[in-house]
């Protein structure tokens, strides 16, 4: 993404609630860091520009298209690389919550500090899904999709660069049809992740795996199009637009447009005209 806007926005959202996380999207010109370290670990993306930034001994010039991994401690200073300034996506996640994902994805307690053996790397690929789900682990409205963001974006991070934990196999048979009874009978409701393990008695990761073998979809998109449809019915019996979003649990109104109309093609005002 070019750095077009010449002023600088910076979002910090902290979530408490879901593992003691905060988010970071930022565009930066002319700050500069003084050396210092997080407690939590730090996955990020530049996604805009260069941030030349020292860590681990060395000044790195780290361009669009790159992944950051630091560890708990990483001493790291910088400013912007290049006039334009750059661009960031930043996830900052406690150890006491590194932990209880990485046990969730490999299935044992995970012991000493996770490496990923470089803080930049040059991936691309990686890099556009990493910003993709940060959007909505920042941004959306639905727990659900929040959960599922969360564990997708660190899953993709240990397989692709190598960290060393591996998931095992399912060892419980999966209880899928119940989670989709579950979502289909709470529609109107801010459903999370632990609800559906809840139902499955599996564990997250295993959760979201073995949803999307099921149906094809991960829960959250599951659970979306579930809201939509019954956004229709409503709409059908006579509801306004502004009725039907609060019935079936959207933030506003404008949530729920967006969405119905990436999944039915056309407004609701549309839909109501045809």
């Amino acid at each position: 993404m070019r750095l077009q806007r010449r002023r600088e926005e910076v979002s910090l959202r902290a979530r408490p609630e879901f593992f003691g996380i905060e988010t970071l999207s930022a565009r930066y010109l002319r700050q500069t860091f003084k050396p210092h370290a997080h407690d939590e670990y730090l996955f990020g993306v530049i996604d805009g520009g260069v941030h030349a930034v020292w860590c681990r001994g060395e000044m790195h010039q780290v361009p669009q298209g790159s992944v950051v991994t630091m560890r708990p401690g990483d001493i790291h200073y910088g400013g912007a690389g290049a006039d334009t300034g750059w661009q960031q996506r930043m996830i900052y996640i406690p150890e006491s919550g590194m932990r209880a994902v990485l046990a969730d994805i490999t299935g044992r307690m995970p012991t000493g500090t996770l490496d990923f053996g470089a803080a930049f790397h040059a991936r691309p690929h990686l890099a556009r899904r990493f910003a993709a789900l940060h959007e909505v682990l920042h941004s959306s409205e639905q727990t659900l999709s929040r959960d599922v963001a969360l564990d997708t974006l660190l899953g993709a991070l240990l397989r692709e660069l190598g960290a060393d934990v591996s998931e095992p196999r399912l060892q419980r048979r999966e209880r899928i049809a119940d989670a989709i009874d579950y979502l289909d009978s709470h529609v109107e409701e801010d459903v999370s992740l632990d609800d559906l393990c809840r139902v499955t008695g599996l564990r997250r990761r295993q959760t979201i795996d073995a949803f999307r073998r099921a149906t094809g979809l991960p829960p959250h998109a599951w659970h979306l199009q579930r809201k939509i449809r019954n956004v229709k019915r409503l709409l059908h019996e006579g509801l306004s637009p502004a009725a039907a979003a609060a019935q079936t649990g959207f933030a506003d109104q404008s949530h729920m447009g967006r969405h119905f109309r990436a999944i039915v093609g056309i407004t609701p005002a549309a839909y109501l005209r045809r």
